[in-house]
């Protein structure tokens, strides 16, 4: 067997392994029977919404903001490990074998994640062009030939030498995506198959004309080391990862909040874990979950959906922020500190507590809207502190 095949055969391998192991912690949880009854609970509601949808209502906007983030969003599964930038670099020419098959194994696990989408985005789309709407199968083939396509964009992206030239091209494909998908729903498969044959070949002669190597080690290892945290930090809401790791970012702005520590010695745990959220993924992943919340709060009209989603957004934040106290968890030097270890768990606890208190705080305020307020929404913000504080007891019996 080729040795490159046979090495990602041996990666893949290991990586299914620590994948169906962490799932079935995930499973015993009732994480998938949660999920179950969220699918159930929005599908009843979607149907309601599509009910009373008005005339005037965008559907095209709405099925282009829904379906972009699943096309553009591609990462590739390198699977490559941090010794790979020195015993692999010589084999270089021989591992073309290797990055087809990372491809094509991104390409299988992201179609399961667009047929989601598109199926999602059906029932809406019949609601809004009812007699002029496509065939469903012929809208999934050409996302999936789309997505597919969206791939091969990362991969090209990721060859550039300049960090500006890979956001540039990225935000051009993004660019791309949403006029495809637009084209496709509001005038059929055939105009957007055009379009995206288009935007393929003026993608691929920018390439061509643009100064790129044929294989970036260092940034693919890098957005590998990513998607590897992110995948083990999901995995760390139902069981303590070992493996998982500290993956520090600098942002030297948000870093200056933690000087807001009192410079006490009872306080060293509290900015460790200040630091540690403002610099860790964990606030990248609480942001966007905000943000996301934010987008759809300020666009909901019944009082009843801004509550249920104000209550899902701040239980999603108290799984997340649970893995704070799990950072430092196996590290020595926190040991080492002339202070009593019971201290790290309650620090950690804290600055939970303060970070979704702030979340709390703002996704109060869209509730003011005269579209949606209602006096017993007033009742949210409190809900929000006792699930904060209950995080905060809880985090403390760890």
């Amino acid at each position: 067997m080729n040795p490159a095949a046979q090495l990602w055969k041996e990666r893949l391998s290991a990586h299914m392994r620590t994948v169906s192991r962490y799932t079935v912690y995930a499973g015993q949880s009732g994480f998938f029977l949660f999920l179950l009854a969220v699918f159930i609970g929005s599908s009843y509601m979607y149907g309601k919404l599509l009910a009373r949808l008005p005339d005037t209502f965008p559907h095209m906007l709405v099925i282009t903001c829904w379906l972009l983030p699943f096309l553009a969003i591609s990462p590739i599964r390198t699977l490559l490990r941090e010794a790979d930038l020195v015993f692999l670099l010589p084999m270089e020419a021989k591992m073309g074998t290797y990055f087809r098959r990372a491809v094509a194994y991104s390409f299988a696990t992201q179609a399961f994640v667009t047929v989601f989408a598109v199926s999602s985005s059906m029932p809406i789309y019949r609601h809004g062009f009812p007699d002029d709407a496509e065939p469903y199968f012929s809208v999934l083939l050409l996302a999936l030939a789309l997505k597919f396509a969206n791939l091969l964009g990362a991969w090209t992206e990721g060859t550039f030498v300049r960090a500006g030239h890979r956001a540039l091209f990225r935000f051009t494909r993004w660019v791309a995506n949403a006029a495809i998908v637009y084209v496709l729903y509001r005038f059929g498969g055939l105009p957007a198959s055009l379009l995206l044959l288009a935007a393929f070949a003026a993608l691929s002669v920018w390439a061509r004309m643009s100064r790129r190597v044929p294989v970036n080690w260092p940034y693919l290892r890098s957005k590998e080391s990513s998607h590897n945290t992110t995948m083990l930090l999901f995995f760390n809401w139902f069981v303590d990862v070992p493996e998982l790791p500290n993956r520090v970012k600098p942002r030297k702005a948000l870093s200056l909040l933690a000087n807001l520590v009192q410079f006490r010695k009872e306080n060293a745990f509290r900015f460790l874990y200040a630091l540690t959220l403002l610099r860790s993924e964990l606030f990248g992943i609480v942001l966007r979950l905000t943000l996301v919340a934010l987008a759809i709060l300020l666009v909901v009209r019944s009082p009843l959906l801004f509550a249920v989603v104000y209550a899902l957004f701040q239980m999603i934040t108290n799984v997340q922020l649970s893995a704070l106290g799990r950072f430092h968890r196996h590290s020595v030097w926190p040991a080492l500190y002339p202070i009593p270890a019971s201290l790290r768990q309650v620090s950690a606890a804290r600055i939970a507590f303060i970070a979704q208190l702030v979340q709390i705080v703002l996704l109060a305020l869209p509730m003011f809207r005269p579209a949606v307020f209602s006096p017993w929404l007033l009742a949210l913000p409190p809900l929000g502190l006792a699930l904060a504080y209950a995080f905060r007891s809880r985090v403390k019996a760890v």
